[in-house]
This record gives C-alpha cells, structure tokens and sequence, in this order.
C-alpha cells in the first residue's frame, strides 16, 4: 500500500486558528479577527462551513463602533469561556453576575446596551445576548414601574383610573 495513502486528511478545522476572517460594517469600517473567535457567531459559523474560502464577512445592519465592541468580546471570548449567568438574576449588579470583563464590556450607554443586544441576536452570539439582556434585566431589578419608565424613558400611557382597573383586574398576578 502507498504510504501517502495512510497520511491523515485534513478535516474543515484544520488550521483553523491561525486564518484571520475580516469583518465588514454598515458603515465600511473593517476588523480583523481569527476564524476561530469569530465562530462564537452562529452567523459568521455557518457563512464559514458553507464557503471555506470565505475570508469576509460584511455585516450591512450593524454599525462600526458596534462590531468593535463585538470583535473585542469574540476576541477575548476566544480564550476565557463566558460565566454562566444565573437566572432569575438575584442582583443589578453585573461585576456580582459575571467577570470583570464581561461586567466593564456592558456597561454603556443605553442606546449602544440595545445595539449590542440587537446586533448578538442578529449574529446569533448567544453568550453575548445572554449578557445584554442580563444587563438589561439588572437594569429592571427592584424598580417599581414609574422607575422602570423614568429609566427607559417609556411613555405614561395610563390614565390613574386605566391604571388602577389593570391593577384590580390582575392583582393575583401583582402581588
């Protein structure tokens, strides 16, 4: 039997994490990113097993700043595996949830919160949404619902007497 015939076949992961994927925004902007870090994103996954000579990816809804973020928590997600993060969440504080990066990544803005949220549901990034909306329900803990408008800027859009009916009719459910 010819010994190159016994030689292993390279499966698709073969060398997997030395190939840099490039990352395309919205807005033209591009990140450089090992294949190995970027398949965290179920998107990016499986543009990968359908094209092994896909080398680009563009990303036409999600803005530059956004991505950058994104790149940078695919990046050091690469070699530190995401803290589960307990539900129902027992506090709204995130350094109490998971680790410091995690905790120092998600505190932002609440208009970048909701993009990066939106943009890890898109992209199919489950540790990453997991942790936006963890953000998001630490943002909910132990606030009454005039705190939770007055936080989201939410619109009144009960009149008092509307309000109290809603309370009436569901005062099991309330508590």
């Amino acid at each position: 039997m010819d010994s190159k015939a016994r030689e292993p076949v390279g499966g698709l992961d073969e060398e997997i994490d030395d190939v840099e994927i490039t990352i395309r925004s919205k807005d033209k902007k591009t990140y450089k990113i090992s294949k190995n870090a970027a398949r965290m994103s179920k998107l990016i996954r499986t543009t990968i097993e359908g094209d092994s000579s896909c080398n680009e990816i563009d990303l036409f809804h999600i803005e530059g700043d956004i991505v950058a973020k994104i790149v940078e928590y695919l990046k050091y997600h690469e070699t530190v595996r995401p803290r589960e993060i307990e539900k129902p969440i027992k506090t709204n504080r995130m350094a109490d949830l998971v680790d410091a990066f995690d905790a120092k990544f998600c505190d932002v803005n609440q208009e970048t919160m909701f993009k990066l949220l939106l943009a890890a549901n898109y992209m199919d990034i489950k540790p990453l949404l997991l942790l936006m909306c963890a953000k998001v329900a630490s943002m909910l803990k132990g606030k009454t619902p005039t705190e939770i408008r007055r936080e989201f800027n939410i619109k009144e859009d009960y009149t008092p007497e509307e309000e109290e009916q809603v309370r009436n009719e569901y005062k099991d459910l309330l508590g």
